[in-house]
């Protein structure tokens, strides 16, 4: 008990500082090194969560065996968990984690869920992997936004988030194609490119922490 306190006092210390740093880029002292971090960040994401978006409802009827109107359900019910998170929950985990660390805790619930929808066996173990992967992406996509708005001067943002967005979008053409071959090569196993993009989403995960414990 004393290590779980000793660790959240830790967190709070952490986003005390991050808060105490207002007006200063957490993921860079340098323009192209925060601005290629958030990129690098983004693209990272956005390929996991394509991943899920074309695969899973192939996954869930071919592997699992759940017809339309379950998938349907299952879809719907995900939507409904990741808005409770981002109406319910951000903001007070945010208070605790500051904004940087909240958002590298959405990409490791990110990377856990797409690894856990890969790795079960069952149609609950992926429908319950698939809730972790929805409980994440709003801790980490409100970031974005506010990460660029405090890294990059008021004449530059258009063009930065510009930037970001065709990165993003990038992404999300080429990781489906790339993940396909990987299904492919993987003799029609479809867990494969969600392991694929779990490690990828974890990665994303590390450089956040690494930038932001290097620069406050």
């Amino acid at each position: 008990q004393t290590t779980a306190e000793d660790a959240a006092a830790a967190a709070r210390a952490g986003g005390a500082r991050e808060a105490e740093a207002d007006g200063v880029c957490p993921l860079g002292t340098g323009l192209v090194t925060a601005v290629a971090t958030i990129c690098v960040v983004s693209f990272l994401y956005n390929a996991g969560q394509s991943t899920f978006d074309s695969f899973f409802p192939i996954y869930a009827a071919g592997t699992l065996g759940m017809g339309p109107t379950k998938i349907g359900g299952t879809l719907t019910s995900l939507a409904a968990i990741s808005f409770g998170v981002s109406a319910f929950f951000f903001s007070k985990v945010q208070e605790i984690l500051g904004l940087t660390l909240t958002a590298a805790a959405g990409l490791v619930l990110v990377a856990v869920g797409l690894c856990g929808v890969g790795l079960a066996g069952s149609e609950f173990g992926a429908v319950a992997a698939a809730a972790v992967y929805v409980s994440g992406i709003p801790l980490f996509t409100p970031a974005v936004p506010i990460l660029l708005m405090q890294c990059v001067p008021k004449n530059q943002r258009g063009a930065v988030m510009g930037l970001d967005s065709a990165v993003n979008s990038v992404a999300r053409i080429a990781t489906p194609i790339a993940f396909g071959k990987i299904y492919v090569r993987g003799s029609g196993q479809l867990n494969a490119p969600f392991l694929a993009a779990g490690g990828v989403v974890a990665f994303a995960a590390l450089v956040v922490v690494f930038r932001r414990w290097s620069v406050l």
